[in-house]
């Protein structure tokens, strides 16, 4: 099966689409959805009331299937979330969190409230290091790579949507998953293959 790395930006050829480099505002931190923590764990009392708001320097007002962003936030519609969660339910093991949240136009209007962040807990170590060129941090999160490739080895079945371990803001989907997204007419989505070696 082939692999998919999504692209958090979306369609940037298209200046109608909603996008936002603001940070999520209310009961949620912005770092908790992108590090695979399990947010049931991280707010056991609930997650308070979740809003986000448009960036000043981006115009576009048409809602698509997915809100890019230059945070890897994964912001998708009701209707895309419910594909993803129900496929990456039929496949292998995949824990997927959905959190609501209410979207504010730029004048703090709301504009929708049909949306909801997914958060695929964990990550899975998959990263080929002799084919892969990256920059390391010292704890050993990749910084930045010039080339990604994932290792065929360590990819014992693994679930339809899932986070890399050193590299969890970055998402990857399977073939099975790019596929269910794209037939249905799902809009604003952008996947690259990944290498598998």
């Amino acid at each position: 099966m082939k692999y998919f790395i999504f692209n958090s930006l979306g369609d940037t050829d298209n200046d109608s689409y909603c996008f936002t480099s603001k940070a999520p505002e209310g009961g949620i931190d912005y770092y908790d959805l992108i590090a695979g923590f399990r947010l049931s764990d991280e707010y056991p009392d609930r997650i308070e009331d979740v809003c986000w708001r448009f960036g000043d320097n981006f115009a576009g007002l048409e809602l698509a299937s997915y809100i890019g962003n230059p945070n890897s936030i994964l912001a998708f519609s009701k209707s895309s979330a419910d594909l993803i969660t129900s496929t990456a339910q039929s496949g292998p093991k995949s824990e997927i969190e959905v959190i609501p949240f209410t979207l504010f136009d730029h004048k703090g209007k709301i504009h929708s409230t049909n949306y909801v962040f997914l958060n695929p807990v964990g990550s899975i170590d998959c990263i080929n290091w002799k084919k892969t060129v990256c920059d390391r941090r010292e704890n050993g999160d990749i910084s930045s790579y010039e080339r990604l490739v994932i290792d065929k080895n360590k990819m014992c079945n693994p679930p339809h949507l899932f986070r890399i371990q050193y590299l969890t803001d970055e998402y990857i989907f399977s073939e099975v998953l790019v596929n269910a997204l794209l037939n249905a007419d799902h809009t604003n989505l952008v996947f690259s293959e990944i290498k598998i070696h």
